[in-house]
């Protein structure tokens, strides 16, 4: 069996009795009738009237001839504070002045004295119940008015109909998107309002119910784009009562979906055009490397034919041309060769793994020494470098900055490398410094572009292009790459990598 409610269960009661033994006598029997009822107890009505101050009962049950305030005295101050209080007033024969003023005061509860219990039980109940509908109603009530409050203030259109389909009910929202005023749609049908409607309608005539998105026109005339359901709303009986259709704003949805669409569309044009691009520059690559060089090596070929069978009969500013024919084919050779790998490294694919740099620079000092026995030369490299990405690719990497920092401080007695690691803002960054010639940081932005050189060709020999393939390479793991430097006072080049999770 399902447990039961006591009686009285959430409200209080308060009792006023001059007369000590009917006051204990009367509460042992309410706390026996009502378990779940709060007692509380005065002498006379003043002391009532502080009582009520604090627990404010939801009903009073009062003796009416008490020292010090009457019960009539003190009803009609509480009824003053609270009209609605209910009050049961407790008599006897002799008090019938005193129960007249009660019925002129409203109060239409009595139990005469001495007290029957089953009357006041029944008079207690009788309380109780109107208390008990009361406060379902007030909560009934508020929840009503919590559900209008959502509905007025939802983000949502939302439309309210008959059964028939005809507007009864228009939030502000719906007013706010279509700029239509509520006095201008009531009593219209549904059908006219949504667009696409009448497809709309006709779908929840069959079905009972519709779910679509919609395209109109908002108060603004531009356009606006809804998703839109319609349902029904069911009475006790299972009948159709009412319908309510709910429209969310989806027009910013619908146009980012569209610029995706057109971005992704633009995307995949620009990435044929790039595959164009590097066929084209495959195809560029193949003719500087054969065609191109093939007449260079021709060239110097016809120089030195020259040079082997008319040599003794050319006068000796006839062969300084000739030399510096020669010479300048080499040279030639050699920047197609530089313009090639610089191609190579932005097209190479890139298959990433653990890198160790510390042993990756040792290799790389060492062949710079090999390659100038006759020069100091002093690496300062530190253990345990370690680096994630393209093996291939960063060796050409530490190879340009190791052969620029020996090149630009060959002019020094003794030449300084280091190669280590620091870090900044959390960041892991490498860093390769010389003690060579340096640069002015107001042309630092000039170093990574191909072919842009801050000392002549006369000072240090070269092309310009390894701090471009530097940088290419760097950009292409996704990390950067920047210098500091002082004019004759060395430079110092860093850069990063991200790790695999990145």
């Amino acid at each position: 069996m399902a447990a039961t409610t006591p009686p009285g269960t959430g409200f209080t009661l308060l009792y006023v009795e001059d007369d000590e033994i009917t006051r204990q006598t009367v509460l042992t029997l309410l706390g026996r009738r009502f378990p779940g009822l709060v007692l509380h107890s005065a002498r006379n009505g003043e002391e009532a009237m502080e009582l009520y101050g604090t627990y404010a009962p939801d009903l009073v049950v009062t003796d009416i001839k008490m020292p010090v305030m009457s019960g009539i005295e003190m009803a009609r101050r509480l009824l003053e504070r609270k009209p609605s209080l209910p009050v049961i007033v407790t008599s006897a024969h002799s008090d019938m002045q005193y129960l007249l003023e009660s019925i002129e005061l409203g109060i239409a509860r009595y139990v005469l004295k001495p007290i029957d219990s089953g009357k006041l039980f029944a008079a207690i109940d009788a309380c109780l119940n109107t208390l008990s509908l009361e406060r379902e109603l007030q909560a009934q009530q508020a929840f009503v008015r919590k559900l209008s409050r959502a509905v007025q203030q939802s983000p949502s259109s939302i439309v309210i109909t008959d059964p028939q389909g005809i507007v009864e009910y228009v939030n502000p929202k719906f007013t706010e998107l279509t700029g239509r005023a509520e006095s201008e749609v009531l009593g219209s049908p549904l059908a006219t309002l949504l667009p696409g409607g009448e497809e709309a309608w006709g779908r929840v005539s069959a079905d009972g119910a519709w779910h679509g998105e919609v395209e109109g026109v908002g108060k603004d005339g531009l356009p606006l784009y809804q998703s839109s359901s319609i349902t029904p709303v069911l009475d006790e009986a299972g009948a159709i009562a009412n319908f309510v259709a709910v429209q969310e704003d989806i027009t910013e949805r619908v146009q980012n979906e569209r610029e995706i669409e057109q971005l992704n569309w633009t995307l995949t044009a620009r990435a044929e055009e790039l595959e164009i691009a590097n066929r084209d520059l495959e195809g560029f690559s193949y003719t500087v490397s054969h065609d191109l060089r093939t007449p260079l090596t021709n060239i110097n070929g016809y120089c030195q034919v020259i040079l082997e069978l008319y040599g003794e009969t050319l006068e000796q500013g006839c062969k300084d041309f000739i030399d510096t024919i020669f010479n300048e084919t080499i040279s030639m050779n050699q920047l197609i060769r530089t313009l090639l790998e610089f191609s190579r490294v932005s097209r190479a694919e890139m298959v990433k793994s653990p890198v160790n740099l510390t042993e990756m620079a040792t290799l790389i000092a060492a062949s710079q020494q090999l390659a100038a026995p006759g020069r100091k030369l002093s690496f300062t490299i530190e253990p345990d470098l370690n680096g994630f990405g393209d093996p291939n690719l960063l060796k050409v990497v530490l190879e340009n900055l190791f052969s620029n920092a020996c090149k630009y401080s060959g002019k020094r007695e003794r030449s300084l490398v280091e190669f280590r690691r620091t870090e900044q803002a959390g960041e892991t960054v490498y860093l390769v410094r010389d003690n060579g010639a340096g640069f002015d940081m107001a042309q630092a932005a000039k170093l990574f572009s191909p072919f842009q050189r801050l000392h002549s060709q006369r000072e240090f020999a070269g092309f310009g292009v390894g701090l471009a393939t530097v940088q290419r390479i760097i950009q292409r793991h996704g990390g950067r790459v920047w210098a500091e430097g002082k004019v004759d006072g060395g430079a110092c080049f860093y850069f990063t990598l991200p790790g695999p999770q990145s």
